[in-house]
């Protein structure tokens, strides 16, 4: 009986260990992904990359509602906006978007950032953005045939303020 005890011993100690190495071979231990080009690791299994950013250097005073829009533009689709307190970082993220605002401007291009002067016209694609700050009046259009979908991370004094309906031009 005691041989069958040590002899069972042996086989459970054996399969253990091999379903160890087995499966330390398979284990998740590997690196969730490396990061590539632009991108960096916050913690392990969490990559980033930058998508929009920019400078603000007098943001609205507190205290401020902060929000994202998801806005689809249709084509022929115009919003003009007045002077107003709120500061914002459009993203394209897909179509063409134009814009003209009443203060010089940096644009993100997917190539490099790109200085615009006040009043100057430019063109958006997808991955390219800019940040509309307090203060500046402007417009933005759809002049393409497709629709165009922009990301929009805004700051706004107050909840009650950032309701309000702005002038935009209706799309039939």
């Amino acid at each position: 009986m005691r041989r069958f005890t040590v002899s069972l011993s042996v086989i459970v100690i054996v399969l253990l260990g091999s379903v160890v190495a087995w499966g330390s071979g398979t284990s998740a231990q590997e690196p969730f992904a490396t990061p590539g080009p632009g991108e960096f690791e916050l913690v392990p299994g969490q990559i980033g990359r930058e998508v929009a950013g920019g400078l603000v250097p007098e943001p609205p005073a507190g205290p401020v509602y902060f929000g994202l829009l998801h806005i689809t533009v249709a084509p022929g689709s115009v919003f003009t906006a007045p002077a107003d307190l709120s500061v914002g970082l459009n993203l394209v993220e897909s179509g063409e978007l134009t814009v003209r605002l009443e203060a010089p401007v940096t644009v993100t291009r997917t190539t490099g950032s790109e200085e615009v002067a006040a009043g100057t016209e430019f063109t958006l694609g997808p991955g390219e953005s800019f940040i509309w700050l307090p203060n500046v009046a402007g417009e933005l259009r759809n002049d393409g045939p497709e629709p165009a979908v922009q990301l929009l991370a805004f700051l706004f004094p107050t909840q009650e303020e950032a309701a309000t309906p702005l002038a935009g031009t209706p799309v039939p």
